[in-house]
């Protein structure tokens, strides 16, 4: 009878695990992404990276892998998806699944918000191997998140973020975060900030770990975002780093990357790691331990030790993490003596922008045809006229702004999807005039360029009168003269486009206390995310000014390796090795290490 139970058990057992077999198929890992590109930008709020089809109004090429089961049989599935235009009847994102070049029947992108939608059932044979593509079929932003496969329909995937993370880990096999190595400094973030840190410490011995989100470094002058640099050039390394005065949006942003990359990539004493991102901080009192990362590929962990570390992420999440106090939005009239500030503070923050452009091809016009306008070239796009309305351009320009009165972080998403909307209903109006019939779309920003978040704070918080009045800090080792520049919404009917009020200065200092927290003790900041109001940002905020705070700051890290002290003390202690220092790099004189 015993031995009767035990075969039972063991029949049961193994009923149950052929019932449980799974598989989690995070998109972003696909083997050929296509014409398919990894976003990570929304992490914060909807958990993953995932795949865009930005084809700007062309479907493109599939994405594709080969998944391994544990065993053969039948599978349900779901897919993490969403309709990002859910207010309308007409669904712009839509796409198809490909199963061993069979197309399964049902449409996705129909969902309103990110969603695990159960669409049916699949069949995986006896090589245990699946062949799965995603086809896009409008090239208007359609997103795929992650396709899970369970042999139990109730098997249904968690919905809140936190738990579905534990979950992805759990269903990916994922490791604890392995060593990056030994580093003397962790710079997070790969925008020119951070290049400038990892830069000039690099330069004076310390062995440096760049981590960047992005497959690319240069951040919003990138050839992702493609803005121009801004401000004094400062230090022989923001010459370096910085890019010629094109067009916003403009090409010449391509071999601008290929500049910022080879200037970093040519030190030896620099790691760079691209596509990682940070997730959170380890702390032993006051100091930060380690920062653990993730592949945005991959998905494999990484774990970053050093004594010394640098946010430059631009939304300061090290410092959040950390704990440190952060500020957002702006501040009352009153708590600083601003003039700028409103009377009352609040939430507004300077939005985000996508750039974009159009090109004029040589070919024969069309002749216009009143009876039917798309003889002109462009279909129509009922989904963007409501943000659209009847505005008219052929490229966009740093007043494609849209977020100020909303969380630039949380809400990214849904930002950057109003200006895809702009943009879209916009091309169509400007395709019925017959004079643009051989006007093509160039190309689109799927990245948005960020312009303000968090700030963390500093021993000193820089404000209007420190912008105005000038002092002569003594670790004023920041300099910058660009009028404070503070955008607003527009107004009027067009939501999508900004102001800005310009108001003119002399150039000024920014100190060194602006660049270190006052609560973290071994933690730098470099970027929009230093130590200011809101108005005290309007200025500096720019990538030469930034791009500044950076060089300081990976100067100030050796100064700490040297004397084995805090940032804080370098501002006590060390100014004058500071001041000779930067000195030196601020004439092109060679610094001697």
């Amino acid at each position: 009878m015993k031995n009767i139970c035990a075969i039972l058990f063991i029949f049961v057992s193994n009923l149950v695990v052929a019932q449980t077999a799974s598989v989690l198929v995070e998109t972003e890992s696909f083997d050929e992404k296509g014409g398919w590109v990894v976003d990570q930008q929304f992490i914060p709020s909807m958990g993953s990276p995932y795949l865009l089809a930005h084809g700007m109004g062309e479907p493109v090429e599939n994405a594709k892998t080969t998944v391994t089961f544990p065993e053969r049989g039948r599978y349900w599935f779901w897919v993490r998806t969403k309709d990002w235009v859910p207010s309308r009847p007409e669904t712009p994102g839509t796409f198809k699944i490909i199963f061993d070049e069979k197309e399964y029947a049902e449409t996705f992108g129909v969902n309103e918000g990110w969603q695990w939608i159960r669409a049916g059932k699949v069949r995986v044979g006896r090589s245990n191997l699946l062949q799965i593509e995603l086809k896009d079929e409008t090239g208007f932003e359609g997103r795929c998140d992650a396709i899970y496969f369970s042999k139990d329909k109730d098997d249904f995937p968690p919905v809140e973020l936190e738990e579905m993370t534990t979950w992805r880990k759990e269903k990916l096999g994922i490791p604890p975060p392995e060593s990056a190595g030994d580093f003397d400094l962790v710079v997070v973030g790969g925008g020119l900030a951070g290049c400038g840190a990892a830069v000039a410490a690099a330069r004076h011995g310390l062995k440096v770990a760049l981590i960047n989100d992005r497959p690319v470094l240069g951040g919003n002058a990138s050839k992702e975002i493609r803005v121009h640099t801004e401000g004094l050039e400062f230090y022989t390394i923001v010459q370096e780093l910085s890019t010629q005065h094109y067009p916003n949006g403009d090409a010449g942003a391509i071999a601008a990357t290929d500049t910022i990359e080879m200037v970093v990539r040519a030190e030896k004493n620099i790691s760079v790691f691209p596509n990682t991102r940070a997730y959170t901080v380890h702390k032993e009192g006051n100091k930060i331990t380690c920062v653990d990362c993730f592949n945005t590929h991959t998905h494999k962990e990484t774990r970053f030790e050093a004594p010394l570390f640098v946010d430059a992420t631009g939304d300061g999440w090290i410092g959040y993490w950390a704990g440190a106090e952060v500020r957002t939005g702006r501040e009352s009239r009153d708590e600083f003596g601003e003039s700028l500030a409103p009377e009352k503070g609040d939430g507004m923050t300077m939005g985000n922008s996508i750039l974009w452009n159009s090109v004029e091809i040589e070919t024969e016009k069309p002749k216009f045809n009143p009876e039917n306008k798309l003889s002109v070239g462009w279909q129509e796009v009922p989904w963007a006229m409501e943000v659209a309305k009847d505005y008219k351009a052929t490229r966009g320009e740093w007043f494609w702004e849209y977020g100020l009165l909303m969380n630039t972080i949380y809400d990214a998403e849904e930002i950057r999807d109003h200006i895809f909307r702009a943009i879209y209903g916009n091309w169509y109006n400007v395709k019925q005039d017959p004079e643009n019939a051989n006007l093509r779309l160039k190309w689109i920003a799927y990245v948005a360029g960020k312009r303000e978040s968090r700030r963390i704070m500093g021993d000193y918080i820089l404000k209007e009168s420190d912008v105005v009045n000038r002092p002569d800090f003594e670790d004023g080792f920041v300099e910058e003269v660009r009028a404070i520049d503070i955008h607003y919404p527009r107004g009027g009917k067009y939501d999508f486009l900004t102001e800005a009020q310009f108001t003119k200065i002399e150039q000024y200092k920014i100190p060194y206390r602006c660049l270190y927290s006052k609560d973290i003790d071994n933690l730098f900041m470099a970027g929009r995310c230093f130590s200011a109001t809101h108005v005290g940002l309007g200025s500096p905020r720019v990538m030469h000014t930034t791009t500044q705070m950076g060089v300081v700051v990976g100067y100030a890290a050796a100064v700490c390796k040297e004397n084995n002290c805090s940032p804080r003390d370098v501002y006590k202690y060390h100014l004058d090795t500071m001041r000779e220092r930067l000195d030196k790099i601020k004439s092109g004189a060679e610094f001697e290490h």
